[in-house]
């Protein structure tokens, strides 16, 4: 048995969805734990591109079992659109189980989140407007409807009747139009048939995958400084992408993890407002949007684009307890002539080398800098280590030195082969 959980070590966008799928050919289960369908993942296989929201990268092995855990929030419209664009590409898949216990993003949550970032006008977050965050509140309010609810046959009372609770909400408090409980309910109905024979108790499935000596891995969406509680609230999402999010939302316990892959770029994106200490907004920051072409998966925003950020980094590394890193996008910085990382912070005249998340506090902290020679030559064709220049070599082992977790996948390319394995 093995269980490697894959967490992005950054704002999200680290390249998970290429390292998933590479991975799981190898796996039996691929585990998705937690967040919806604002994550998007992309993947390059066979000569086409595939982009999934909630679909685990996995999917694409005809041999694996891809689960929707508990952890995440599932729009059963996006779950029957990308079932059928697979079928549509004629593409090969593993087998999809959905969590019972699932909180179900439905389409009043997709308007809730619109109504709610227009009113806080300049102070709004930045969301995907997806519904993500109205889903999982609802959970903790305790009136949210779960995926096991499709298999009852007052489904569909049951979803208008929290329609009809939101309608008290959109007209009394941000004063819009109410929605139609029948058409919201027409919307979702036809989900049920596609989607009703996926849905199972997955706890049950994962300990029995467990006891079989399944190999197993657990995707996550989003990255660690996105995490609810250990992220930059409130520019965070309503999840927690970490290590420990892989626990809760699959049902494993915390003895059966064996690594902790933390996937990071060469340098720091982030989608969205918030603090980010390291952004360019000058044209290296524009290079590497150019050149990674940085525009979100599911909005199509561009990302704000800066340096590799090693006390972020760090924090996320002791927080999940990464095992390794994957070193993502490498190739993006081919034609830089020098590499800055930011090794602390000055903040009113201090050296500061442990990061406060606080957006108060973080932005008000100017990035110290150490500069390393770039490379300066494409690297895309790269397979093993020895076809890496030494100065990208000398900036992994740069990397491994100042967070004390060995750099051991690096990814010069967005295809599965552009993937150098160091050990």
């Amino acid at each position: 048995m093995s269980v490697t959980v894959i967490v992005g070590a950054q704002w999200g966008d680290e390249g998970k969805g290429k390292l998933a799928h590479l991975l799981s050919k190898d796996s039996q289960f691929v585990l998705r734990y937690q967040g919806g369908s604002n994550a998007g993942h992309t993947v390059r296989c066979a000569g086409r591109t595939y982009k999934f929201k909630l679909l685990p990268s996995g999917i694409l092995h005809p041999a694996v079992r891809c689960v929707l855990c508990a952890g995440v929030v599932i729009n059963p419209l996006t779950v029957v659109e990308e079932l059928a664009d697979l079928g549509e590409l004629n593409a090969p898949h593993g087998e999809l189980i959905i969590s019972r216990r699932a909180h179900l993003v439905l389409p009043f949550h997709c308007v809730q989140d619109e109504y709610f970032e227009e009113a806080k006008g300049k102070h709004a977050i930045g969301t995907t407007r997806r519904g993500i965050g109205p889903a999982y509140a609802d959970k903790y309010f305790r009136v949210g409807l779960r995926a096991g609810e499709m298999l009852k046959p007052d489904f569909g009372a049951r979803v208008k009747a929290l329609a009809q609770r939101k309608n008290v909400l959109f007209s009394g408090y941000y004063h819009q139009a109410e929605l139609d409980p029948d058409e919201v309910w027409a919307k979702v109905q036809p989900t049920v048939e596609v989607l009703a024979p996926l849905i199972a108790d997955t706890v049950a499935v994962v300990r029995q995958a467990i006891a079989s000596g399944a190999q197993i891995l657990c995707e996550g969406a989003q990255g660690t400084l996105l995490d609810i509680d250990y992220g930059t609230y409130p520019f965070v999402t309503s999840s927690h992408p970490v290590s420990g999010g892989a626990l809760l939302g699959t049902g494993l316990s915390y003895h059966e993890l064996d690594s902790v892959i933390g996937v990071t770029k060469a340098y720091t994106t982030r989608v969205g407002a918030g603090p980010f200490p390291t952004e360019d907004v000058g044209p290296d920051g524009d290079q590497m949007r150019n050149a990674g072409v940085e525009y979100g998966t599911v909005t199509g925003r561009p990302r704000r684009c800066g340096w590799l950020d090693i006390p972020l980094l760090k924090y996320a590394a002791q927080l999940s307890g990464f095992t390794e890193l994957a070193l993502t996008k490498t190739d993006v910085l081919d034609n830089f002539s020098e590499i800055k990382a930011c090794v602390a912070y000055e903040r009113e005249g201090q050296r500061v080398e442990w990061p406060d998340l606080d957006p108060d506090v973080l932005t008000d902290c100017t990035p110290v800098y150490e500069t390393l020679p770039g490379w300066f030559c494409d690297t895309t064709k790269a397979q093993h280590k020895a076809d890496l220049p030494d100065a990208l070599l000398d900036y992994i082992s740069f990397i491994t030195e100042q967070t004390g977790v060995p750099v051991r996948i690096v990814s010069v390319g967005p295809d599965m082969e552009s993937t150098v394995f160091l050990s």
